[in-house]
C-alpha cells in the first residue's frame, strides 16, 4: 500500500507537470520535450517525499529504527555488499543498453528521436504501476522464504501477476482506444501524432509481457539469488543490443521494429527467472544457508 502511495503520487506529478511544461500552460514556460525532464524530476521527488511522510505518519521510522543517526554495520557490510553488487550492476547495465538504444534511434532523424522520447515517457508513466507491483512482490517473497513458508510462494506470485497483468491491460486498452489524445498532449502536430501511433501500439502491447516478467525477476531477488538476475540480465542486454544494431543500423528499418525489441528483452528476462522459480534451485539454496547460520 505504501509503495502504491509513493507510485501514485509520483505519476500524477508526472502527469500534471509533463502537461503544462511541455505546452506552457497556466503560466509555466513552455518548454517542449525538455519540460518532460525536468517533470520527470520534479515527480521523483514528490514520490520521495510522499513515501517520507507516510513512513513518518505511520510510525514506522520509528518501528524500524531509522533515523539521521545511522551507524554503519561493518559486521553485516559484506553480506550486503554481496547482495546488492549485482543488483547494482544489473541497473548499471540496463542504463547503458538505452543509452545505446538512442543513440541509434538519433541516427534515424529527430522526428524519430522526438517520437522514442515519447514513447519512454509513456511507458515510464504507466510503468510505475508494473515497477511497484514487481517490488512488492520482491519484498513479500523475501518475506514468506524467510518464513519458511515455501509452499506459499507461487501463489503470492501468481496473485501479484494477475493484478500486474490485469492493470497493464486496461492500460494497453485505453491506450490504443485513444491514441490522438494521448499523443496530442506533446503539441507535436498531426504528422507526428500519424508517426507515433505505430509505435506507441508496440509499446503498449510489450507493457503486458513486461507486466508479467517483472514480476517474476523480482521473485528471483525477492528469493535471496541477485546472481541469476544479474546472469539474466546480462543475457537479454546482448540479444537486445544484437537485436536493435541489426534492426536499425544494418539495415535501417522503421523504429517500429526497434521498439518490438521490448518485446524481445522482455521474454530473455522470463523465460531464465519463471525456470529458477520452477526449478525450486532457491529454496535448496536458502535451506542451505539457513543451515550454515544455524551451525
Amino acid at each position: 500500500m505504501f509503495l502504491f502511495i509513493g507510485t501514485a503520487t509520483e505519476a500524477l506529478f508526472n502527469v500534471f507537470f509533463d502537461y503544462v511544461l511541455i505546452n506552457g500552460k497556466w503560466g509555466f514556460p513552455q518548454m517542449g520535450f525538455n519540460g518532460a525532464a525536468v517533470a520527470s524530476i520534479i515527480a521523483e521527488l514528490a514520490g520521495l517525499l510522499s513515501v517520507m511522510v507516510v513512513l513518518k505518519k505511520n510510525a514506522i521510522i520509528k518501528q524500524l529504527k531509522i533515523s539521521a543517526n545511522i551507524q554503519w554495520p561493518l559486521l553485516y557490510l559484506p553480506d550486503i555488499v554481496k547482495q546488492a553488487a549485482p543488483i547494482v550492476l544489473q541497473y548499471v547495465l540496463s542504463i547503458i543498453s538505452w543509452e545505446i538504444f538512442y543513440i541509434l534511434i538519433e541516427h534515424h532523424g529527430s522526428r524519430a528521436l522526438a517520437i522514442s522520447n515519447t514513447m519512454r515517457n509513456i511507458f515510464g508513466f504507466f510503468g510505475c504501476f508494473t515497477w511497484a507491483l514487481a517490488a512488492t512482490t520482491n519484498s513479500m517473497v523475501s518475506n514468506v522464504v524467510g518464513q519458511g513458508l515455501y509452499d506459499k510462494v507461487f501463489e503470492l506470485i501468481g496473485k501479484i501477476m494477475r493484478l500486474s497483468l490485469g492493470f497493464s491491460a486496461i492500460v494497453c486498452g485505453v491506450i490504443n482506444l485513444f491514441p490522438h489524445a494521448i499523443l496530442s498532449v506533446y503539441g507535436q502536430g498531426e504528422a507526428f501524432v500519424n508517426d507515433a501511433i505505430p509505435v506507441l501500439q508496440v509499446v503498449s502491447s510489450a507493457m503486458m509481457l513486461m507486466s508479467v516478467s517483472v514480476v517474476w525477476l523480482n521473485a528471483v531477488t525477492g528469493s535471496g539469488n541477485p546472481n541469476m538476475n544479474l546472469l539474466t540480465e546480462i543475457c537479454a542486454i546482448v540479444v537486445y543490443i544484437i537485436y536493435v544494431y541489426t534492426v536499425l543500423e544494418v539495415y535501417h528499418l522503421p523504429i517500429t521494429f526497434g521498439w518490438a525489441s521490448e518485446w524481445l528483452y522482455w521474454t530473455v528476462m522470463l523465460v531464465p527467472s519463471y525456470w529458477f522459480m520452477q526449478s525450486n534451485r532457491w529454496q535448496k539454496k536458502y535451506a542451505k544457508q539457513q543451515q550454515a547460520i544455524q551451525d
